[in-house]
């Protein structure tokens, strides 16, 4: 292992981390010997098949699959982490959502579903994960550009990353 990227002892929840960037993160972190805790919510095609090259390379890597926007999946993922105060090394919130539509044809609901998941699911995650951080710990939240430039049929989306970057 290369121990100049060592996380060894290290535990860690990547949420959104069965996917995408979050994927790489979730496979990179426990190959440099973090337990890591990887939550997705649909796509469970994504997960096992996360979960069976982590199972190849003996990684510490396991699935937590809840819905993010939820008091009932907040409260399962705080179950996966586990239990003990000072646990947790870290959070890499890599969930995200987005509907990709001119302005004029976003709704409400389209607000609503967006923002949930890329602002106030990380929001009620790091508040509900405070008492388990380890002093220091680390928190990372994932934007894009487009919450600082102008991208077409991006406007929901970028305003999101905005507001999270803001919190962040």
């Amino acid at each position: 292992m290369d121990k100049l990227f060592s996380l060894e002892g290290k535990s860690f929840l990547i949420a959104g981390g069965t996917r995408g960037i979050g994927r790489a993160v979730s496979i990179r972190f426990a190959r440099a010997g973090a337990r890591v805790v990887a939550s997705y919510v649909r796509d469970e095609r994504s997960a096992q098949t996360l979960q069976e090259e982590a199972g190849r390379e003996n990684l510490h890597l396991s699935l937590c699959r809840a819905d993010l926007t939820s008091a009932r999946g907040l409260a399962h993922l705080d179950e996966c982490v586990g239990a003990d105060p000072g646990s947790l090394s870290g959070l890499v919130f890599c969930a995200a959502t987005g509907v990709h539509r001119a302005f004029q044809d976003l709704s409400a609901r389209h607000f609503d579903w967006t923002f949930s998941l890329n602002v106030k699911a990380f929001s009620e995650l790091v508040k509900l994960l405070l008492p388990k951080f380890r002093v220091p710990a680390a928190i990372v939240a994932l934007s894009s550009q487009g919450a600082r430039q102008v991208v077409p049929c991006y406007s929901l989306v970028g305003a999101s990353k905005g507001a999270l970057e803001s919190l962040a």
